[in-house]
Protein backbone atom coordinates (compact mmCIF):
# COMPACT_ATOMS: atom_id res chain seq x y z
CA UNK A 1 0.00 0.00 0.00
CA UNK A 2 1.46 3.44 -1.30
CA UNK A 3 1.23 6.49 1.00
CA UNK A 4 -1.33 8.71 0.06
CA UNK A 5 0.19 12.18 -1.21
CA UNK A 6 -0.21 15.17 1.24
CA UNK A 7 -2.13 17.37 -1.63
CA UNK A 8 -4.73 14.61 -1.92
CA UNK A 9 -7.34 16.54 0.44
CA UNK A 10 -6.64 19.81 -1.65
CA UNK A 11 -7.44 17.67 -5.01
CA UNK A 12 -10.18 16.50 -3.76
CA UNK A 13 -11.53 19.37 -2.79
CA UNK A 14 -10.96 21.07 -5.80
CA UNK A 15 -12.88 18.15 -7.55
CA UNK A 16 -15.96 17.60 -5.57
CA UNK A 17 -16.15 21.42 -5.95
CA UNK A 18 -15.81 21.26 -9.81
CA UNK A 19 -18.23 18.21 -10.05
CA UNK A 20 -20.32 19.82 -7.48
CA UNK A 21 -20.57 16.79 -4.92
CA UNK A 22 -19.04 16.86 -1.34
CA UNK A 23 -15.44 15.51 -1.67
CA UNK A 24 -16.51 12.68 1.23
CA UNK A 25 -18.02 11.11 -1.79
CA UNK A 26 -14.54 10.64 -3.75
CA UNK A 27 -12.25 8.68 -3.50
CA UNK A 28 -8.47 7.86 -5.45
CA UNK A 29 -10.40 5.25 -7.74
CA UNK A 30 -13.68 7.26 -8.45
CA UNK A 31 -13.63 8.17 -12.04
CA UNK A 32 -14.28 11.73 -13.48
CA UNK A 33 -16.95 10.23 -16.35
CA UNK A 34 -18.67 8.89 -12.96
CA UNK A 35 -19.07 12.59 -11.36
CA UNK A 36 -20.10 14.09 -14.63
CA UNK A 37 -17.02 15.92 -15.55
CA UNK A 38 -17.24 17.11 -18.75
CA UNK A 39 -14.61 18.58 -21.09
CA UNK A 40 -15.32 22.16 -20.06
CA UNK A 41 -15.54 21.20 -16.49
CA UNK A 42 -11.98 19.57 -16.86
CA UNK A 43 -10.96 22.72 -17.86
CA UNK A 44 -12.43 24.56 -15.07
CA UNK A 45 -10.93 21.79 -12.48
CA UNK A 46 -7.49 22.28 -14.24
CA UNK A 47 -7.39 26.31 -13.32
CA UNK A 48 -8.84 25.53 -10.25
CA UNK A 49 -6.35 23.53 -9.47
CA UNK A 50 -3.76 26.20 -10.92
CA UNK A 51 -5.07 28.44 -8.70
CA UNK A 52 -5.26 26.50 -5.25
CA UNK A 53 -1.28 25.03 -5.13
CA UNK A 54 0.04 28.25 -7.50
CA UNK A 55 1.67 26.31 -10.05
CA UNK A 56 1.20 25.71 -13.80
CA UNK A 57 -0.20 22.31 -14.83
CA UNK A 58 1.66 21.24 -18.24
CA UNK A 59 0.06 22.61 -21.16
CA UNK A 60 0.73 18.94 -22.90
CA UNK A 61 -1.88 17.60 -21.18
CA UNK A 62 -3.89 15.66 -21.94
CA UNK A 63 -7.59 16.25 -20.15
CA UNK A 64 -8.94 13.04 -21.50
CA UNK A 65 -6.50 10.92 -20.18
CA UNK A 66 -7.26 12.31 -16.84
CA UNK A 67 -9.75 9.26 -15.78
CA UNK A 68 -9.83 9.25 -11.83
CA UNK A 69 -9.19 11.32 -8.84
CA UNK A 70 -5.90 10.06 -8.08
CA UNK A 71 -4.80 10.56 -12.16
CA UNK A 72 -5.34 14.61 -10.93
CA UNK A 73 -3.17 13.87 -7.89
CA UNK A 74 -0.02 12.58 -9.72
CA UNK A 75 -0.43 15.66 -12.35
CA UNK A 76 -0.30 17.87 -9.38
CA UNK A 77 2.21 16.24 -7.67
CA UNK A 78 4.56 15.72 -10.60
CA UNK A 79 4.00 19.89 -11.54
CA UNK A 80 4.61 20.66 -7.89
CA UNK A 81 7.98 18.40 -8.14
CA UNK A 82 9.43 20.01 -11.43
CA UNK A 83 8.20 23.54 -10.03
CA UNK A 84 10.53 22.83 -6.95
CA UNK A 85 13.64 21.36 -8.82
CA UNK A 86 13.24 24.59 -11.02
CA UNK A 87 13.72 26.70 -8.60
CA UNK A 88 16.66 28.40 -7.81
CA UNK A 89 18.65 27.53 -4.16
CA UNK A 90 17.99 29.78 -1.91
CA UNK A 91 20.80 32.49 -0.79
CA UNK A 92 22.67 32.01 2.32
CA UNK A 93 21.77 34.81 5.35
Amino acid sequence: MTATPPTTPRVMRVVGWSAMVPESALTLETTLDSLGIGSLERIECVLALEDEFQVELPAAIDLRRLRTVRDVVEVVDRSLTERAAAAPPPHPA
